[in-house]
């Protein structure tokens, strides 16, 4: 199967997917504040500090049911096969610090019901939205709860963290 893009983006509707990209490269998806903005999937080239450039996928939010076809999700789960390293980009200003890895287990959950190759891609974790208030007890909680994954903070509306999160994804696919 031929990939689409060597990084997907994937998460919940509005955790940010579009406006990262749009930051990481010069793909221009259309960015709005209601779900399902994005319907297709964009895909963006992202020039690498070091080694060639990549290719990322803006992939449509994911809803719960989506592996039985809600809100086109087999459509969007098909993209997902089609890329390489995930991107899990989870907008922290709507965790619940009682439980945290909700959205997390949500879209993981759908992954593996929908094909267990899927569930295992490689994932790397990126809580976005830092720049709203009161993020910094919500990313505690998130990050003492989940272990085992790189997990990376940034803010797509401001920038902040991109550069970081893009050298760390041209590191990872310069190992490949």
């Amino acid at each position: 199967m031929k990939l689409l893009a060597d990084v997907g983006l994937v998460g919940l509707p509005n955790a940010g997917k579009s406006t990262l990209i749009s930051h990481m490269s010069s793909a221009r998806p259309k960015i709005a504040d209601y779900p399902f903005t994005t319907l297709t999937p964009v895909i963006g080239m992202v020039d690498a500090p070091f080694g060639e450039p990549f290719a990322v996928a803006d992939i449509p939010g994911l809803i719960e049911g989506a592996h039985e076809g809600i809100g086109l999700g087999i459509s969007f789960l098909k993209h997902i096969e089609r890329t390489g390293i995930l991107v899990h980009l989870i907008d922290i200003s709507a965790i619940d610090e009682d439980d945290p890895l909700k959205s997390f287990q949500l879209i993981n959950n759908e992954l593996s019901k929908y094909s267990e190759t899927l569930a295992a891609k490689k994932q790397i974790v990126v809580l976005n939205k830092i720049d709203l208030p009161d993020t910094l007890e919500k990313i505690n909680a998130f990050t003492r709860a989940l272990k085992n994954f790189p997990i990376l903070t940034l803010s797509a509306a401001t920038g902040k963290g991109v550069k970081e999160l893009v050298s760390f994804l041209a590191s990872d696919l310069h190992k490949e």
